[in-house]
């Protein structure tokens, strides 16, 4: 059976958004915000604010992703991701920065999805005696950071040096006995903001005097976890509780625009992203 008119505009609305999630899911944050803003020409929706404020805010465009979340409070002023982002947003405001202070060309993105692995190998924490200042504002969603021991502390710096904060004292006391042992760690940023810096570590190498000793058991590993079946979009915010229900998506009551103009901006969009498709794919 063909598809209807409208059932076509859908079909090639939800391809356009897969593609800017998967976008972000490879940091590609100017392809992913371009593609968004296309989106909005044609038609407003929550969701797509979000995305384009999301990825405006990874590219350190801190006023422009302000006004992104802001329209998306328009459509939806319960919407607890907007919610969230306008309140970080705005103390950033507040206090002059409405882009990154600092762009460094040392900064390194991995991708999250490589740190869903086996129990015990992986471990969620957030970080105590976090510094408050350019270098924490400027971090980013999979920024990779380095793990520097200094006596019995394990500390947590970017690539250029700047320290962000240190590793918990239980957490970081074993993570010592383990990098003198030879291991080695991988580590990323998946939280950021005024309240809280989660990192995501990973074990990357198991010494052979280490072997058979798991570097995060129990309690330790349990973080990581909850986040082995999200999507990479999906890790930041669902670590704030109030973000754990998500709302569902409601393309046809979000939509907004003539049928004319629908059709002639997604068919544009569509053809011009369709060469791509393939490399996206998993």
């Amino acid at each position: 059976m063909a598809l209807s008119k409208q059932d076509e505009k859908m079909r090639i609305r939800r391809r356009l958004q897969e593609k800017a999630i998967e976008l972000a899911a490879l940091n590609r944050w100017q392809e992913a915000a371009d593609l968004n803003q296309q989106l909005l020409r044609v038609g407003e929706d929550v969701e797509t604010y979000n995305r384009l404020g999301k990825a405006l805010f990874e590219l350190g465009k801190y006023a422009d992703s302000h006004r992104a979340y802001q329209n998306a409070l328009r459509l939806n002023a319960a919407n607890p991701i907007a919610r969230k982002n306008v309140a970080r947003l705005e103390a950033l405001l507040a206090r002059g920065i409405t882009e990154a202070p600092i762009t460094r060309s040392t900064r390194q993105q991995v991708d999250m999805r490589m740190f869903i692995t086996e129990t015990g190998r992986t471990a969620l924490t957030s970080l105590v005696d976090v510094q408050r200042g350019p270098a924490v504002d400027a971090l980013i969603t999979g920024e990779k950071v380095e793990l520097r021991v200094e006596g019995k502390m394990v500390y947590v710096v970017d690539l250029d040096g700047n320290l962000i904060g240190r590793i918990e004292p239980k957490l970081s006391h074993r993570l010592v006995e383990l990098i003198n042992g030879g291991n080695r760690y991988l580590a990323a940023v998946v939280q950021s903001d005024s309240r809280n810096v989660r990192i995501l570590i990973r074990e990357v190498y198991q010494d052979p005097s280490q072997r058979g000793r798991v570097s995060f058991p129990g309690k330790l590993g349990e973080g990581a976890t909850i986040l082995s079946s999200l999507r990479f979009d999906d890790y930041e915010d669902v670590l704030d509780e109030e973000e754990l229900v998500e709302e569902p998506e409601t393309f046809d009551e979000d939509f907004v625009g003539s049928d004319d103009e629908e059709e002639i901006g997604l068919d544009e969009i569509d053809q011009d992203i369709g060469d791509d498709d393939d490399s996206l794919e998993e």
